[in-house]
Protein backbone atom coordinates (compact mmCIF):
# COMPACT_ATOMS: atom_id res chain seq x y z
CA UNK A 1 0.00 0.00 0.00
CA UNK A 2 1.31 3.03 -0.66
CA UNK A 3 1.75 6.56 1.77
CA UNK A 4 -0.75 9.15 1.61
CA UNK A 5 1.42 11.85 0.56
CA UNK A 6 1.77 14.83 2.90
CA UNK A 7 0.87 18.23 1.77
CA UNK A 8 3.51 21.02 2.21
CA UNK A 9 3.76 24.98 1.37
CA UNK A 10 7.35 25.46 -0.69
CA UNK A 11 8.84 27.47 3.04
CA UNK A 12 7.79 24.20 4.73
CA UNK A 13 9.23 21.70 1.89
CA UNK A 14 12.79 24.13 2.15
CA UNK A 15 12.88 23.55 5.94
CA UNK A 16 12.32 19.66 5.47
CA UNK A 17 14.68 19.94 2.72
CA UNK A 18 17.47 21.62 4.89
CA UNK A 19 16.98 19.22 8.12
CA UNK A 20 17.47 17.05 5.77
CA UNK A 21 20.19 17.84 4.37
CA UNK A 22 22.00 18.22 7.74
CA UNK A 23 20.87 14.90 8.78
CA UNK A 24 24.02 12.37 9.83
CA UNK A 25 24.68 10.34 6.81
CA UNK A 26 23.55 7.01 7.99
CA UNK A 27 19.90 8.56 8.09
CA UNK A 28 17.87 5.80 6.13
CA UNK A 29 14.99 7.39 4.10
CA UNK A 30 14.90 9.18 0.98
CA UNK A 31 12.82 12.95 0.34
CA UNK A 32 9.89 12.40 -2.56
CA UNK A 33 8.17 15.27 -4.06
CA UNK A 34 4.93 15.06 -5.64
CA UNK A 35 3.25 17.76 -7.26
CA UNK A 36 2.11 19.69 -10.81
CA UNK A 37 4.25 20.52 -13.40
CA UNK A 38 5.81 23.82 -13.17
CA UNK A 39 5.43 24.77 -9.50
CA UNK A 40 8.66 24.83 -8.39
CA UNK A 41 10.30 21.38 -7.14
CA UNK A 42 13.54 21.44 -9.31
CA UNK A 43 14.26 24.88 -7.95
CA UNK A 44 13.56 24.22 -4.26
CA UNK A 45 15.70 21.20 -4.52
CA UNK A 46 18.38 23.01 -6.14
CA UNK A 47 18.09 26.00 -3.73
CA UNK A 48 18.60 23.73 -0.73
CA UNK A 49 21.77 21.92 -2.23
CA UNK A 50 22.93 25.71 -2.62
CA UNK A 51 22.32 26.46 1.14
CA UNK A 52 24.15 23.89 2.06
CA UNK A 53 27.13 23.84 -0.40
CA UNK A 54 26.13 20.64 -1.68
CA UNK A 55 26.87 19.55 -4.82
CA UNK A 56 24.23 19.39 -7.15
CA UNK A 57 23.38 16.78 -9.37
CA UNK A 58 20.32 16.49 -11.36
CA UNK A 59 19.47 13.04 -13.29
CA UNK A 60 16.00 12.56 -15.32
CA UNK A 61 14.83 9.19 -14.94
CA UNK A 62 12.70 9.11 -17.83
CA UNK A 63 15.92 9.16 -19.94
CA UNK A 64 17.68 6.55 -18.49
CA UNK A 65 17.29 2.72 -18.37
CA UNK A 66 18.62 0.32 -15.78
CA UNK A 67 22.01 -0.74 -17.91
CA UNK A 68 22.78 3.23 -17.91
CA UNK A 69 22.60 3.02 -14.23
CA UNK A 70 25.13 0.33 -13.39
CA UNK A 71 27.49 1.68 -16.03
CA UNK A 72 28.70 0.67 -19.25
CA UNK A 73 30.55 -3.08 -19.58
CA UNK A 74 34.42 -3.16 -20.14
CA UNK A 75 36.24 -6.78 -20.46
CA UNK A 76 39.09 -7.11 -18.37
CA UNK A 77 41.18 -9.24 -20.16
CA UNK A 78 43.43 -9.95 -16.89
CA UNK A 79 41.07 -11.77 -15.05
CA UNK A 80 38.30 -12.26 -18.03
CA UNK A 81 35.62 -10.55 -16.09
CA UNK A 82 33.38 -8.14 -16.98
CA UNK A 83 34.67 -4.80 -15.09
CA UNK A 84 31.88 -1.43 -15.09
CA UNK A 85 32.92 2.03 -15.88
CA UNK A 86 31.20 4.53 -13.38
CA UNK A 87 28.87 6.41 -15.27
CA UNK A 88 29.76 10.25 -15.12
CA UNK A 89 25.99 11.28 -14.27
CA UNK A 90 25.53 9.55 -10.84
CA UNK A 91 27.98 10.98 -7.80
CA UNK A 92 31.59 10.55 -7.90
CA UNK A 93 33.44 8.04 -5.21
CA UNK A 94 33.89 10.80 -3.11
CA UNK A 95 32.94 14.22 -2.23
CA UNK A 96 34.42 16.71 -4.51
CA UNK A 97 36.65 19.13 -2.33
CA UNK A 98 35.09 22.46 -1.61
CA UNK A 99 31.78 20.67 -1.21
CA UNK A 100 30.04 19.82 2.18
CA UNK A 101 27.94 16.87 0.53
CA UNK A 102 26.05 15.90 -2.80
CA UNK A 103 22.81 16.24 -3.00
CA UNK A 104 21.63 13.48 -5.85
CA UNK A 105 18.15 14.61 -7.53
CA UNK A 106 15.99 12.30 -9.13
CA UNK A 107 13.86 13.71 -11.24
CA UNK A 108 10.63 12.68 -13.58
CA UNK A 109 10.72 9.38 -11.18
CA UNK A 110 7.17 9.27 -12.50
CA UNK A 111 8.32 8.56 -16.30
CA UNK A 112 11.50 5.79 -14.94
CA UNK A 113 11.25 2.36 -16.34
CA UNK A 114 10.17 -0.29 -13.60
CA UNK A 115 13.37 -1.46 -14.48
CA UNK A 116 15.23 1.69 -13.01
CA UNK A 117 12.89 2.20 -10.16
CA UNK A 118 14.04 -1.43 -8.80
CA UNK A 119 17.60 0.30 -9.02
CA UNK A 120 16.12 3.03 -7.02
CA UNK A 121 15.53 1.12 -4.12
CA UNK A 122 19.58 -0.13 -4.11
CA UNK A 123 20.32 3.03 -4.43
CA UNK A 124 18.22 4.17 -1.16
CA UNK A 125 18.93 1.45 1.21
CA UNK A 126 22.49 0.14 0.40
CA UNK A 127 24.08 3.76 -0.78
CA UNK A 128 24.97 1.33 -4.28
CA UNK A 129 24.47 1.86 -7.68
CA UNK A 130 24.76 -1.21 -9.72
CA UNK A 131 28.86 -2.14 -8.43
CA UNK A 132 29.38 1.73 -8.12
CA UNK A 133 29.43 2.79 -4.00
CA UNK A 134 28.07 6.16 -3.22
CA UNK A 135 29.73 8.72 -0.65
CA UNK A 136 29.27 8.91 2.74
CA UNK A 137 27.68 12.51 2.81
CA UNK A 138 25.74 11.95 -0.64
CA UNK A 139 21.70 12.58 -0.12
CA UNK A 140 18.86 11.42 -2.17
CA UNK A 141 15.93 13.35 -3.28
CA UNK A 142 13.13 12.15 -5.60
CA UNK A 143 10.44 13.97 -7.68
CA UNK A 144 7.63 13.51 -9.99
CA UNK A 145 4.36 14.89 -11.36
CA UNK A 146 1.03 13.33 -10.06
CA UNK A 147 -0.29 11.47 -13.23
CA UNK A 148 -3.98 11.32 -14.71
CA UNK A 149 -4.54 14.23 -11.74
CA UNK A 150 -1.83 16.74 -13.77
CA UNK A 151 -2.16 14.44 -17.33
CA UNK A 152 1.16 13.58 -16.89
CA UNK A 153 2.61 10.05 -17.56
CA UNK A 154 2.92 7.77 -14.67
CA UNK A 155 4.86 4.22 -14.75
CA UNK A 156 2.42 1.54 -13.32
CA UNK A 157 4.54 0.53 -10.60
CA UNK A 158 4.30 0.01 -6.93
CA UNK A 159 6.55 -1.06 -4.61
CA UNK A 160 5.46 -0.55 -0.85
CA UNK A 161 9.09 -1.77 0.19
CA UNK A 162 10.64 1.20 -1.49
CA UNK A 163 7.78 3.51 -0.14
CA UNK A 164 8.83 3.08 3.09
CA UNK A 165 11.98 3.90 2.47
CA UNK A 166 10.59 7.45 1.38
CA UNK A 167 9.15 10.23 2.91
CA UNK A 168 6.25 11.56 0.57
CA UNK A 169 5.23 15.48 0.20
CA UNK A 170 2.93 16.71 -1.95
CA UNK A 171 4.27 20.11 -3.11
CA UNK A 172 1.33 23.03 -3.67
CA UNK A 173 2.77 26.79 -4.41
CA UNK A 174 1.26 28.94 -2.30
CA UNK A 175 1.20 33.03 -3.68
CA UNK A 176 2.73 34.69 -0.45
CA UNK A 177 6.00 32.12 -1.26
CA UNK A 178 6.21 33.10 -4.67
CA UNK A 179 6.05 36.78 -5.09
CA UNK A 180 8.89 36.87 -2.45
CA UNK A 181 10.77 34.53 -5.16
CA UNK A 182 9.88 36.62 -7.63
CA UNK A 183 10.98 40.12 -6.51
CA UNK A 184 13.85 38.40 -5.42
CA UNK A 185 14.35 37.04 -9.23
CA UNK A 186 13.10 40.78 -10.18
CA UNK A 187 10.43 39.07 -12.31
CA UNK A 188 8.27 41.43 -14.05
CA UNK A 189 6.49 43.94 -12.34
CA UNK A 190 2.72 43.31 -13.80
CA UNK A 191 3.26 39.89 -13.05
CA UNK A 192 4.02 40.51 -9.48
CA UNK A 193 1.07 43.21 -9.27
CA UNK A 194 -1.35 40.95 -11.03
CA UNK A 195 -0.67 37.96 -8.56
CA UNK A 196 -0.75 39.99 -5.62
CA UNK A 197 -3.98 41.37 -6.65
CA UNK A 198 -5.30 37.58 -7.53
CA UNK A 199 -3.29 35.40 -5.91
CA UNK A 200 -5.92 32.65 -6.78
CA UNK A 201 -4.34 32.99 -10.55
CA UNK A 202 -0.94 32.02 -9.34
CA UNK A 203 -1.88 28.45 -10.56
CA UNK A 204 -4.93 26.23 -11.64
CA UNK A 205 -4.82 22.89 -9.58
CA UNK A 206 -7.39 21.66 -12.05
CA UNK A 207 -6.32 22.68 -15.47
CA UNK A 208 -2.48 22.97 -14.13
CA UNK A 209 -2.20 25.96 -16.48
CA UNK A 210 -1.41 28.74 -15.13
CA UNK A 211 1.18 27.57 -12.61
CA UNK A 212 4.38 29.53 -11.53
CA UNK A 213 6.10 28.41 -13.98
CA UNK A 214 4.41 29.70 -16.72
CA UNK A 215 3.97 33.19 -15.03
CA UNK A 216 7.75 33.19 -14.74
CA UNK A 217 7.72 32.29 -18.62
CA UNK A 218 5.51 35.53 -19.27
CA UNK A 219 8.19 37.58 -16.81
CA UNK A 220 10.89 35.89 -19.78
CA UNK A 221 9.02 37.19 -22.70
CA UNK A 222 7.94 41.07 -21.62
CA UNK A 223 11.19 41.67 -20.52
CA UNK A 224 13.77 39.66 -23.19
CA UNK A 225 11.46 38.85 -26.36
CA UNK A 226 9.92 42.13 -25.74
CA UNK A 227 11.80 44.85 -23.85
CA UNK A 228 9.26 45.95 -22.27
CA UNK A 229 10.75 46.70 -18.84
CA UNK A 230 8.21 48.93 -16.93
CA UNK A 231 4.29 47.94 -16.54
CA UNK A 232 4.39 51.95 -18.11
CA UNK A 233 5.62 49.73 -20.71
CA UNK A 234 3.63 47.66 -21.17
CA UNK A 235 0.54 49.80 -20.66
CA UNK A 236 1.64 51.71 -23.74
CA UNK A 237 2.30 48.56 -25.56
CA UNK A 238 -1.33 47.29 -25.01
CA UNK A 239 -2.87 50.89 -25.94
CA UNK A 240 -0.81 51.06 -29.35
CA UNK A 241 -2.88 49.05 -32.48
CA UNK A 242 0.72 47.62 -33.85
CA UNK A 243 2.04 44.63 -32.43
CA UNK A 244 0.00 41.83 -31.32
CA UNK A 245 1.46 38.68 -31.29
CA UNK A 246 2.43 39.26 -27.16
CA UNK A 247 -1.32 38.25 -25.56
CA UNK A 248 -1.17 34.96 -27.90
CA UNK A 249 2.75 34.14 -26.12
CA UNK A 250 1.11 34.76 -23.13
CA UNK A 251 -1.49 32.67 -23.78
CA UNK A 252 0.09 29.72 -24.85
CA UNK A 253 2.63 30.26 -21.79
CA UNK A 254 -0.60 30.33 -19.12
CA UNK A 255 -3.59 29.41 -21.21
CA UNK A 256 -5.98 31.96 -22.78
CA UNK A 257 -7.88 32.92 -19.81
CA UNK A 258 -5.42 33.62 -17.71
CA UNK A 259 -3.37 35.29 -20.37
CA UNK A 260 -6.40 37.89 -21.13
CA UNK A 261 -7.24 38.41 -17.55
CA UNK A 262 -3.42 39.32 -16.79
CA UNK A 263 -3.68 41.61 -20.04
CA UNK A 264 -7.04 42.97 -19.27
CA UNK A 265 -6.11 43.95 -15.77
CA UNK A 266 -3.70 46.13 -17.26
CA UNK A 267 -5.80 48.00 -19.81
CA UNK A 268 -9.23 47.51 -18.05
CA UNK A 269 -8.26 47.16 -14.30
CA UNK A 270 -11.16 44.97 -12.42
CA UNK A 271 -13.24 47.54 -10.08
CA UNK A 272 -12.30 45.10 -7.08
CA UNK A 273 -9.17 42.50 -6.67
CA UNK A 274 -9.31 39.42 -4.32
CA UNK A 275 -6.99 40.58 -2.43
CA UNK A 276 -8.85 43.63 -1.69
CA UNK A 277 -11.55 41.34 -0.54
CA UNK A 278 -9.75 39.11 1.88
CA UNK A 279 -7.79 42.03 2.94
CA UNK A 280 -10.95 43.55 3.89
CA UNK A 281 -10.77 47.12 2.10
CA UNK A 282 -12.87 50.33 3.83
CA UNK A 283 -12.88 51.82 0.31
CA UNK A 284 -13.74 48.96 -2.33
CA UNK A 285 -16.53 48.05 0.78
CA UNK A 286 -17.71 51.67 0.62
CA UNK A 287 -17.90 51.52 -3.44
CA UNK A 288 -19.65 47.72 -3.10
CA UNK A 289 -22.46 49.62 -1.00
CA UNK A 290 -22.30 52.48 -3.59
CA UNK A 291 -23.08 50.40 -6.82
CA UNK A 292 -20.12 51.77 -8.37
CA UNK A 293 -18.33 48.37 -9.23
CA UNK A 294 -19.36 45.81 -11.97
CA UNK A 295 -21.34 42.85 -10.47
CA UNK A 296 -19.05 40.78 -12.82
CA UNK A 297 -15.91 42.06 -10.88
CA UNK A 298 -17.67 41.50 -7.37
CA UNK A 299 -17.85 37.88 -8.51
CA UNK A 300 -14.57 37.35 -10.16
CA UNK A 301 -12.89 38.96 -6.51
CA UNK A 302 -15.38 37.12 -4.71
CA UNK A 303 -14.61 34.05 -6.32
CA UNK A 304 -11.08 34.21 -6.63
CA UNK A 305 -11.16 34.67 -2.96
CA UNK A 306 -13.08 31.10 -2.18
CA UNK A 307 -9.89 29.74 -4.02
CA UNK A 308 -7.50 31.05 -1.54
CA UNK A 309 -9.63 30.23 1.55
CA UNK A 310 -9.87 26.68 0.05
CA UNK A 311 -6.20 26.40 -0.14
CA UNK A 312 -5.11 27.99 3.17
CA UNK A 313 -7.81 25.62 4.34
CA UNK A 314 -6.74 22.43 2.90
CA UNK A 315 -2.70 23.78 3.91
CA UNK A 316 -3.47 23.09 7.35
CA UNK A 317 -6.68 25.07 8.13
CA UNK A 318 -7.35 28.83 8.92
CA UNK A 319 -4.71 30.59 11.18
CA UNK A 320 -5.93 33.88 12.75
CA UNK A 321 -4.93 35.37 9.59
CA UNK A 322 -7.12 33.25 7.68
CA UNK A 323 -9.78 33.44 10.06
CA UNK A 324 -9.49 37.21 9.09
CA UNK A 325 -9.68 36.57 5.57
CA UNK A 326 -12.73 34.85 5.74
CA UNK A 327 -14.33 37.61 8.05
CA UNK A 328 -13.41 40.32 5.47
CA UNK A 329 -15.38 38.15 2.94
CA UNK A 330 -18.03 37.27 4.66
CA UNK A 331 -18.54 41.07 5.01
CA UNK A 332 -18.14 41.94 1.54
CA UNK A 333 -20.48 39.07 0.31
CA UNK A 334 -22.79 40.60 2.95
CA UNK A 335 -23.44 43.51 1.11
CA UNK A 336 -24.49 41.14 -2.01
CA UNK A 337 -28.06 40.88 -3.35
CA UNK A 338 -29.60 37.62 -1.98
CA UNK A 339 -29.01 35.26 -4.86
CA UNK A 340 -26.00 35.93 -5.18
CA UNK A 341 -25.10 35.53 -1.71
CA UNK A 342 -26.84 32.32 -1.56
CA UNK A 343 -24.44 31.24 -4.41
CA UNK A 344 -21.08 32.31 -2.73
CA UNK A 345 -22.30 30.53 0.50
CA UNK A 346 -22.83 27.58 -0.88
CA UNK A 347 -19.50 27.50 -2.62
CA UNK A 348 -17.28 28.96 0.65
CA UNK A 349 -19.31 25.98 2.38
CA UNK A 350 -19.00 22.94 -0.19
CA UNK A 351 -15.24 23.78 -1.35
CA UNK A 352 -13.71 25.25 1.35
CA UNK A 353 -15.18 23.05 4.45
CA UNK A 354 -14.97 26.04 6.79
CA UNK A 355 -18.58 26.25 8.11
CA UNK A 356 -17.53 25.40 11.52
CA UNK A 357 -15.77 27.93 11.60
CA UNK A 358 -18.06 30.84 10.52
CA UNK A 359 -19.38 32.03 13.78
CA UNK A 360 -15.83 33.41 15.20
CA UNK A 361 -15.20 34.74 11.66
CA UNK A 362 -18.43 36.46 12.09
CA UNK A 363 -17.53 37.70 15.53
CA UNK A 364 -14.52 39.61 13.42
CA UNK A 365 -16.25 41.78 11.34
CA UNK A 366 -16.33 45.29 12.91
CA UNK A 367 -19.88 46.51 11.87
CA UNK A 368 -22.16 44.81 14.00
CA UNK A 369 -25.35 45.47 12.24
CA UNK A 370 -23.96 43.98 8.67
CA UNK A 371 -22.29 40.86 11.15
CA UNK A 372 -25.69 40.30 12.36
CA UNK A 373 -27.31 40.37 8.85
CA UNK A 374 -24.29 37.95 7.63
CA UNK A 375 -25.64 35.53 10.24
CA UNK A 376 -28.89 35.57 9.11
CA UNK A 377 -28.99 35.45 6.02
CA UNK A 378 -26.06 32.79 6.34
CA UNK A 379 -28.27 30.82 8.89
CA UNK A 380 -31.16 30.83 6.33
CA UNK A 381 -29.79 29.44 4.13
CA UNK A 382 -28.58 26.57 5.94
CA UNK A 383 -31.98 25.90 7.33
CA UNK A 384 -33.36 26.12 3.67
Amino acid sequence: MRKTPITVTMPELKQILARYLDADSGINYAVKILGHPGIGKSDAVKQAASSRNFLFLDTRLAFKENVDLGGFPVPDHETRRMIYYRPRFIPPETVPQGSDGILWFLDEANRAHPTVIQTLFQIITEKTCGEHRLPERCFVVLAGNLGEEDHTVVTEFDDSALDGRLAVFHLKPDAASWLSWAHAEKIHPSVIRYITRFPERLWDEAAVHPNPRGWHQVSQALLLSYGLLTHEALAAHLASAGDRTLAKVAASLVGPVAAEEFLLSISAPRGVTSAEVLAGSPQRMEDLRQGRIPVEDVLWALSGAVSVLREKNLAGGLDPAGLSDLAHFLAFTGLLRADLRVSLFHRLVRQCGVFSQVPAALALIPDQGLAESVGRAFGKMLED
